[in-house]
């Protein structure tokens, strides 16, 4: 009626108007189609699910569980492991536990018993300050097996003065097992302001040979050192600087000494490339070892002469102590700095320099000897004034008992009275009358 109807052919009539097709109708087919599509396969699902039987179901959830489970654990224990790993670390740091703790405290141990030891008067509140690893080194064998040392810090108090004592003793960790290395360091006394053993030999160092001229320089180094003399010491060091001055260990008399290893390095401790090795370099290291006799202990008049006294007989001592050496191969070498056995690179020329204020007055161990003599001298000197021929003898025994009792003074006014009284002076106090 409106020009929907064609023809018998099939075509549009003529002076009819074309109807408009919808566009949306092949979209609406594809979307129907789709529908049907999901709607045919979740039919499907339910009827397989229905057909299943669930123990098939719980099969299946055991054996993907089964082939996860194992990854999920190791990646679960590598992981506690590196938190272990972690926290052992960590707890190891911050209780200060260092290898070697216990053989080093063992070590210095043995070496201040009391009957042998340096410190004669005794030593009390030993305690270990901590451990530094100064160096490392792989064996050649086939093993390959490596070498940790690790310098170990202690304090002690020292009963002599009540001073503060600072020990170090060398360790060497090989597979887990510590050794102690060398014996213990004493090192001089700090001041502070108002405001059975292996033989350590550096790895990776240059070996040098010693001559007689350093010979000479170490030993006379080694007797400053361990003395009590800082003036001496002073100027073996050779500082510069005339405000500086090195306080000595003072520890006793000086025996011997001996360079126990020498090599080359540079001026920091370090190693030298090989390809850089001089037969007369500026810079080395050695190891000096010093054997010495304790300062004995002071006994009181009253018991010098008691057999059952204890005299504090001491025996032989010896420590070790690394220096770093300026010239070391000519005649002007010189010992600039020390410090703990096996410690090369915290060595640093005049490192243990002090401000000359800080030291008092220094005494050389043979003034300490003349002076022991000296007192026993003017002793035996006085009772020799008491009990000689002089004038002095005959004015007591014209005076009366007051004058009698004015002799008991002290030694040195007596000793003065005599000496005045041979030259015919009055000496006394100015407000007593003249003698008779």
């Amino acid at each position: 009626m409106f020009g929907s109807k064609k023809d018998k052919n099939g075509k549009q009539p003529m002076g009819q108007q074309k109807a408009k097709q919808n566009p949306n109708n092949e979209t609406d087919l594809f979307a129907d189609e789709k529908e049907r599509k999901d709607e045919i396969e979740l039919t499907a699902w339910k009827k397989a699910l229905k057909n299943t039987q669930k123990w098939k179901v719980l099969i299946i959830l055991f054996i993907c569980t089964g082939l996860v489970a194992p990854m999920i654990s190791v990646r679960a224990i590598n992981t506690l492991n590196e938190m272990g790993s972690y926290l052992t670390e960590k707890y190891k740091e911050i209780s200060g536990d260092k290898p070697g703790k216990q053989v080093a405290l063992q070590a210095v141990y043995s070496w201040l018993d009391d009957d042998k030891g340096a410190f004669q008067y005794g030593y009390a509140n030993l305690w270990w300050n901590g451990a530094t690893e100064v160096s490392t080194s792989t064996s050649d064998d086939s093993n390959g097996s490596t070498t940790q040392y690790w310098s170990h810090q202690m304090s002690l108090t020292d009963k002599s003065d009540g001073s503060t004592r600072d020990i170090t003793q060398l360790v060497a960790v090989t597979d887990g097992v510590a050794t102690a290395v060398g014996t213990p360091t004493v090192l001089p006394k700090t001041v502070t302001s108002n405001s059975n053993t292996d033989t350590y030999r550096p790895d990776d160092y240059i070996q040098l040979d010693q001559n007689t001229s350093l010979t000479n320089v170490v030993s006379a180094w080694s007797k400053a050192y361990i003395g009590k003399d800082s003036n001496a010491l002073t100027v073996l060091v050779g500082d510069p600087n005339s405000d500086h001055m090195y306080q000595p260990a003072s520890l006793g008399s000086y025996l011997n000494s001996s360079l126990d290893w020498l090599v080359q390095c540079t001026k920091d401790g370090k190693t030298v490339d090989k390809q850089n090795k001089s037969d007369n370099p500026e810079w080395a290291a050695a190891s000096v070892s010093i054997s010495f006799k304790p300062y004995e202990k002071k006994v009181d008049a009253s018991t010098a002469n008691d057999p059952n006294a204890d005299t504090g007989s001491t025996s032989n001592v010896e420590t070790s102590v690394t220096v770093l050496i300026h010239n070391p191969t000519r005649g002007s070498a010189k010992i600039v700095d020390w410090g703990a056995e096996g410690s090369l690179t915290t060595l640093k020329a005049f490192s243990n320099a002090i401000d000359r204020s800080l030291i008092g007055s220094s005494s050389s161990d043979d003034d300490d000897d003349s002076s022991d003599s000296s007192s026993s001298d003017s002793d035996s000197g006085s009772g020799d004034d008491g009990s000689g021929d002089d004038g002095s003898g005959d004015d007591g025994s014209d005076n009366d008992d007051s004058d009698s009792s004015d002799s008991d003074s002290s030694d040195n006014n007596s000793s003065s009275s005599s000496q005045n009284s041979d030259d015919g002076s009055v000496t006394g106090d100015p407000n007593e009358g003249p003698n008779d």
